[in-house]
């Protein structure tokens, strides 16, 4: 989820903005934005970056603590690293359900292929509109959550396994990290509907003066 300076969507006639399929809603004050192939295609090409950022910073603690970033892993440690990634993100749809829930609405969750090519799961409140404010902490909270707890966890003894989920996990927050920097690109009286594949933008009509 991302793009350029000048907002695209607002000018309908010019087209949907690169690498974003942009449709406008039957009414001009209503703007779905959603990823399309090869905006997808780049998520999973920034989220091989990331994971290799993340690869670097949750071997930090372990090379703080020992002075080296080597640690022997035998194959239950494999299979213990595969399920706690498999556990990290559901706990990331878990997280985006319970700030949901905690602005007063019941999420659905489910799973889905993004542009046809991205595997995600996802948490939805479908029909709700969250204030933009909400909606930047409901997409943030998962990456901020489990990264900040997780390179704590680093520093303990289970480092060795933990390391390569986190990476992966936070690799995976790419879709997350794009609809923020989409969502801060509306107007702040902009209210947010959560799609399955991406966000329906409401924007409010200001009064005129004397109104």
């Amino acid at each position: 989820m991302t793009s350029p300076n000048q907002d695209a969507d607002a000018r309908p006639a010019r087209g949907p903005e690169p690498g974003l399929a942009t449709e406008l809603a039957p009414d001009p004050g209503v703007v779905d934005w959603r990823p399309d192939t090869s905006a997808a295609i780049a998520w999973n090409i920034a989220g091989l970056v990331i994971t290799v950022f993340g690869l670097v910073l949750f071997a930090l603690p372990v090379m703080l603590r020992s002075g080296s970033g080597s640690f022997g892993l035998g194959l239950v440690d494999v299979l213990l690293m595969v399920a706690i990634t498999v556990l990290l993100m559901a706990a990331h749809e878990g997280i985006h359900g319970l700030v949901m829930r905690g602005f007063g609405v019941r999420p659905t969750m489910g799973a889905m292929l993004i542009a046809h090519v991205l595997p995600a799961l996802y948490t939805t409140a479908a029909g709700h509109r969250f204030a933009r404010g909400e909606y930047l902490v409901i997409a943030a909270a998962p990456a901020v959550v489990i990264s900040v707890l997780g390179f704590a966890a680093c520093f303990g003894p289970w480092a060795g396994i933990l390391i390569v989920p986190l990476a992966i996990h936070l690799g995976g927050c790419v879709g997350d990290a794009a609809a923020v920097r989409r969502t801060l690109r509306e107007p702040s009286t902009t209210t947010c509907e959560d799609l399955r594949d991406g966000i329906r933008f409401h924007r409010q009509e200001r009064a005129a003066p004397g109104h």
